[in-house]
């Protein structure tokens, strides 16, 4: 049975919201793992759960594939993004090499006000973790990294950092599920912080590798076990 079937269940009919929450409710579910890779996602049960048109609900799968969560197949519906280990890790290599030319432009272009700026944003992360509350901490750490890499003042950079950032989104939080590789995540905000003060690419460039590696290597791991368990 999938999620959605199931939440229909046990879940009150809820009031009739925006297209904008709605888009970000069902993108917030497929993050938090209520909606696993390569579940099925089927438009009415979504529609009478949430009170919004099958329209709507169409018009969301459009915004939700092109972030690369959800995979559109005609005649066949629609289902929760998977990707394959080639693809993790092509993605990967680019956007290490991408983020860390980013960053080595924020370290040059950084001000008093931009450090200023990024440790009130770490801060956040960390007393949304304190309070166990996923949704603030993912939009914490995007808004940390998107400030980061705004401070490049390179728009199309961030642009090709900000699609390969979608297309991987879904495995973006793998390892949050580890508090040991939580606490690594919110060492390593304070440290890029330091490092870009500090103009240091050299250790820019390490901390960035780093960073990411975390949620490609428990995606990997996870995709590994569920892959033999189909053999």
């Amino acid at each position: 049975m999938n999620t959605a079937t199931k939440e229909k269940k046990t879940t009150p009919k809820k009031s009739k919201m925006d297209f904008q929450s709605f888009v970000s409710r069902i993108e917030n579910m497929i993050l938090t793992g209520k909606f696993k890779p390569r579940e099925r996602l089927i438009e009415a049960a979504l529609s009478e759960m949430f009170g919004v048109s099958r329209y709507t609900v169409r018009d969301a799968f459009k915004v939700l594939e092109t972030k690369g969560l959800v995979t559109v197949t005609p005649f066949r519906g629609v289902v929760v993004s998977e990707l394959s280990q080639q693809e993790v890790e092509e993605i990967f290599v680019i956007r290490a090499a991408l983020e860390q030319v980013a960053l080595r432009l924020s370290a040059q272009n950084s001000t008093a006000v931009d450090i200023k700026v990024l440790r009130k944003m770490v801060k956040k992360f960390e007393d949304a973790h304190r309070d166990d509350d996923f949704v603030v901490m993912v939009a914490a750490d995007t808004n940390f990294h998107d400030y980061a890499f705004q401070m490049s003042r390179n728009k199309t950079l961030r642009r090709m950092i900000n699609d390969l950032r979608n297309r991987c989104h879904i495995i973006r939080y793998s390892a949050w599920s580890s508090p040991t590789i939580l606490e690594q995540v919110m060492e390593e905000h304070r440290l890029i912080v330091d490092a870009i003060e500090a103009r240091d690419v050299a250790a820019l460039n390490k901390l960035s590798e780093r960073h990411i590696s975390h949620g490609k290597e428990a995606y990997l791991l996870r995709l590994k076990a569920e892959n033999a368990l189909l053999r």
